[in-house]
């Protein structure tokens, strides 16, 4: 009988620490932390009435509906004229502000601009939707044909037509 007592006492408490710790859990898994969804091979359109405006790819997307953000990796944005690419953006990482149309890209970030034949390297970008243009305030490189020019911060349209480097310009010619 005194084992039977013993018992009980050790069964009511591991039953509350049960319950208690299944509280906690639901709390955890409950809150906004983890993404609505996740999505390998995001494909996202922006469409103007018809025209094609951009095309947002990434290999792996985590969606929070709530705060219209996507987590993306390994990322090429493209951007059209007249149904055709004329820029693209590529990266290792980006957030896109689902809302808006707004990207920052990080990590091994170049623009490419089909139309203007030109390449920017950068450590970061952004894109702002509503005005169509790009800015950055990391170390840029511009690859010309004819030359190399670097300088730190950017402000420039989204197919590279009007360029401007903000400070330390250095030009190489070749």
């Amino acid at each position: 009988m005194g084992k039977c007592i013993k018992a009980i006492p050790l069964v009511v408490i591991l039953s509350f620490c049960f319950i208690s710790c299944s509280k906690k859990a639901d709390k955890f898994f409950i809150s906004n932390t983890f993404p609505d969804q996740i999505i390998k091979n995001l494909s996202i359109d922006k469409y103007d009435l018809e025209k094609h405006e951009w095309n947002f790819f990434a290999i792996h997307g985590d969606v929070y509906e709530k705060k219209k953000v996507v987590n993306a990796t390994n990322i090429r944005m493209s951007f059209y004229e007249n149904k055709k690419i004329s820029s693209f953006i590529l990266a290792d990482k980006a957030v896109l502000q689902s809302d808006t149309g707004d990207v920052k890209a990080m990590g091994n970030v170049s623009i490419v601009s089909l139309l203007k034949n030109t390449t920017i390297y950068a450590d970061s970008l952004n894109y702002f939707g509503k005005t169509n243009r790009v800015t950055s305030n990391s170390f840029i490189r511009q690859e010309k044909q004819d030359s190399t020019i670097t300088g730190i911060g950017l402000e420039a349209n989204s197919d590279l037509s009007d360029i401007t480097i903000l400070k330390d310009v250095k030009v190489v010619k070749k």
